[in-house]
């Protein structure tokens, strides 16, 4: 029952930062910009931060729930619906990515990979600890390493190129 309040508060808190991730930068009646055409200033530098803010935010997630190293089948069942939610929040993102300019998306990227470099060290040696715990179970070790490389699913080239299962089933092409 503990564990069942707690993925219900860490998906509560991840469904808030979602709600943060939306457009709430634009104006009402102000329409984002037309595929390939350049964004108002700020609009590439907030989207990088914001999938750079859902991605800390996520590892934190998995830290939280990996603290008391729970049975496998119990971590499985927790983080299989985290990436599920994960990965709808980064192609959510991904598509406000995709109507940016090619230099706008640079800007992003940009962004997002400073705010990848500059996830505490103490936060990515919890993970890593968590995830070494399961090092035993293949399949659980790998779900949890999937989170280290998910803002690949905000970035659609990336995506098709590392994973083109994975972006022909969410529909990216």
């Amino acid at each position: 029952m503990k564990r069942i309040w707690i993925i219900s508060v860490l998906i509560l808190a991840m469904a808030f930062i979602g709600i943060g991730c939306g457009k709430k930068d634009a104006q009402p009646g102000a329409a984002m910009p037309e595929a390939g055409l350049p964004a108002p200033a700020g609009v590439a530098e907030n989207l990088g931060e914001k999938i750079g803010s859902s991605y800390v935010e996520t590892l934190k997630q998995v830290v939280a729930m990996l603290d008391d190293r729970p049975a496998a089948a119990d971590a499985r069942a927790m983080l299989t619906d985290m990436k599920t939610w994960t990965i709808e929040l980064m192609v959510d993102l991904g598509r406000e990515r995709e109507a940016l300019s090619e230099t706008d998306r640079a800007t992003a990227d940009r962004v997002l990979s400073r705010r990848i470099m500059e996830v505490p060290a103490d936060l990515f040696k919890e993970y890593q600890a968590g995830q070494m715990h399961y090092k035993d179970d293949r399949e659980l070790f790998q779900l949890i390493a999937d989170f280290n490389i998910i803002t690949q699913y905000a970035n659609f080239d990336l995506l098709k190129k590392q994973l083109p299962e994975e972006a022909r089933r969410l529909g990216i092409q």
